[in-house]
């Protein structure tokens, strides 16, 4: 059985104590992290996508340092519509993973400066061609499928049926960030997961843009020998005092 941390959207600064929205994101993924590890030592880590509010190589730096402070096993990072591809790239591991008998691969769903995703046709190749073996979990930043959540269902990857397509021919799971917010769902039998933000929370199913006051969030994705996947969604201990004038600018 391998466990697998999900962290995602942590939205961080190149300083660790700058704001946003009022929260001190590098402080909430920190508890994350600490909460996380004292619950168990994952077998490696996904950070699926929007680690930086601001993109730059020393936000990548930070979200690494913090991250070894409480793990120094394997990671696997994808961007987000928030992240810079290259600097990411340049920064942190993105590579797939093949440990314990799983294979952990990245789908890069973002474009530089947009906010809805997409995956090109060469990453939809890249996944397709996955040699046969070991069970693929494949993780990513946006969702494929509406979520019940209006205003961000806009922002799901554009090809999202390409996606399942190739998710169905042969993936176990698709997790994935984004929407600030739990979600389960099935897509010709594949679970899609989605996990609440390491920092401040979307309202579920609201029509509009809306916050929730739930503490920060992590997925804890349990990998079995027979190829089947379990999950935990669980919080940190991490107030959340919203400040709706406090934007990055």
């Amino acid at each position: 059985m391998l466990h697998v941390l999900q962290v995602t959207d942590c939205h961080l600064f190149p300083s660790p104590g700058e704001t946003l929205l009022g929260v001190a994101t590098q402080a909430s993924l920190d508890a994350v992290l600490r909460a996380a590890c004292a619950e168990r030592t994952p077998c490696a880590v996904l950070a699926t996508g929007d680690i930086a509010q601001r993109p730059a190589a020393a936000t990548y730096e930070l979200f690494l340092a913090t991250l070894r402070r409480h793990f120094s096993g394997p990671l696997l990072c994808v961007p987000g519509n928030h992240d810079h591809g290259a600097t990411l790239a340049s920064s942190l591991p993105t590579d797939d993973l093949v440990i314990g008998g799983w294979r952990l691969a990245g789908v890069d769903t973002h474009v530089d400066d947009v906010v809805g995703g997409s995956v090109g046709a060469a990453e939809l190749e890249r996944l397709a061609a996955l040699p046969n073996g070991p069970p693929t979990l494949v993780a990513g930043h946006h969702c494929p499928v509406h979520t019940g959540c209006a205003w961000l269902d806009e922002h799901r990857i554009e090809n999202g049926a390409a996606l399942l397509e190739v998710l169905a021919a042969g993936a176990a799971a698709y997790v994935f960030g984004h929407i600030h917010q739990p979600f389960e769902g099935r897509s010709n039998g594949i679970p899609l997961l989605g996990t609440p933000s390491t920092c401040f929370q979307f309202a579920r199913e609201s029509a509009s843009f809306a916050f929730d006051d739930a503490k920060p969030g992590y997925r804890w994705l349990h990998l079995a020998d027979d190829g089947s996947v379990a999950s935990e969604l669980r919080r940190a201990d991490f107030d959340i005092h919203l400040d709706l004038k406090d934007r990055d600018r």
